[in-house]
């Protein structure tokens, strides 16, 4: 009589012979997340020396013409924070609407009266009117930051040139800051900065798993209508060694998948592990458990194949998007930062950032090993139960 992790270990060898029997499948399983996570990197790569940051397209409109308000707008063409490009307003009505792009900004006849402008004297002061596309409300407040900039500048440099070179300097140095702008990256102790790569490759390799997860619970549904799932149930097996040696399989190939993706990642695009190597391990078995437990899960909870398939689907790209794997959390509003906290998909991107990019060590880990755990733990636990009763319904014949 075998004992029961021989049994387990043959149920999951026998589902490994099976994955294997579709060589283009098996493939395709390990290419899909390899293409997700470069094409995902190579959109958001920046070339190391260069800034990281976007520039801001912009249109703008000058219907005054007085000498003041072009010198703003060649300010504005030659700023490095926007792509400006002068044009009329009825170009600038239609291109808007068409987001192409999203953001105008029009000085309107008048403007060059702000020239006469004494900081706390009343009266009516020139206005600035930013057109923007219902859906590009944030560029319009990233205009209005930089217009006001500009603006604000030109205004120094004009009024307090003469004031700068009496005391040696010139006109540029009038509108000057008197402070300096130190901009640091907190990564870790061992790495320099951010890499999209890393980044990307994380979060698309918890995405696939997820749905490779969502895969196998899918099998396991087709076979429990298939002759298979009989014999296996009429042989001396526990359906608990059944549904265990079914884990196994998906945590052992989820396992591989991650070892695959990342040795791409690190000779094609030089992602590393920049902190702790045993951190990133955990986290691998952590999250390849999780694809296993969410199998399960879909299997026991999803009724018929098709009706899993649409909600597991659906869950999968939402925990997704909320985790960071597509985009950095942080481009979210605060309450759906606050939500993605209650997921596990955030505390694993948090724990695979930190353990390659980030360089950071075993014990800055941990956290995120023990939610991926606990969840994967949940989840087996209450996928297990319900298929042991809905089990023995069937064979009750109530189900």
């Amino acid at each position: 009589m075998p004992s029961k992790v021989s049994l387990i270990l043959a149920l999951a060898a026998k589902d490994w012979r099976l994955f294997l029997a579709d060589r283009r499948a098996a493939v395709l399983c390990f290419a899909v997340p390899i293409v997700l996570a470069s094409a995902f990197g190579l959109v958001f790569h920046r070339a190391p020396g260069k800034s990281g940051a976007p520039r801001l397209s912009l249109l703008v409109v000058d219907e005054d013409g007085g000498p003041f308000t072009r010198r703003v707008v060649d300010d504005l063409l030659a700023s490095a924070r926007v792509e400006a490009e002068v044009v009329t307003a009825a170009v600038a009505d239609e291109r808007v609407a068409d987001r192409r792009p999203g953001v105008a900004v029009v000085f309107p006849k008048g403007f060059d009266a702000l020239t006469g402008w004494t900081p706390g004297a009343a009266g009516e002061r020139p206005s600035v009117r930013i057109l923007h596309d219902p859906l590009s409300e944030s560029e319009s407040q990233w205009a209005e930051g930089v217009v006001s900039e500009v603006v604000m500048r030109r205004l120094a440099r004009d009024r307090l040139a003469p004031v700068a070179r009496a005391l040696g300097g010139t006109a540029d140095d009038a509108a000057a800051v008197p402070f300096a702008v130190e901009t640091v990256a907190v990564t870790g102790s061992r790495v320099d900065g951010f890499n999209s790569y890393t980044h990307s490759f994380s979060g698309m390799t918890l995405q696939y798993l997820l749905f490779w997860g969502m895969e196998s619970g899918l099998l396991l549904l087709r076979e429990r209508q298939r002759s298979l799932w009989h014999r296996l149930r009429a042989a001396p097996v526990p359906l608990w060694a059944i549904l265990l040696g079914k884990a196994t399989s998906t945590a052992s190939i989820a396992f591989l998948q991650v070892v695959v993706t990342f040795a791409f990642g690190y000779a094609v695009f030089g992602v590393t592990i920049g902190g702790s190597w045993i951190g990133f391990i955990l986290l691998a078995v952590g999250v390849s458990l999780l694809s296993a437990a969410t199998g399960l899960l879909v299997a026991a909870v999803g009724g018929t194949e098709a009706r899993a398939r649409s909600v597991s689907i659906l869950v999968i790209l939402g925990v997704s998007m909320l985790g960071g794997l597509w985009l950095p959390s942080f481009v979210l509003p605060g309450w759906a930062r606050d939500l993605a906290l209650s997921l596990p998909t955030t505390w694993a991107m948090r724990g695979l950032d930190g353990v390659t990019w980030q360089g950071r060590d075993l014990l800055s880990a941990l956290p995120s090993v023990a939610v991926v755990l606990a969840f994967a733990a949940v989840f087996l636990a209450v996928a297990v139960a319900r298929l042991v009763t809905s089990e023995a319904r069937r064979r009750r014949g109530m189900a």
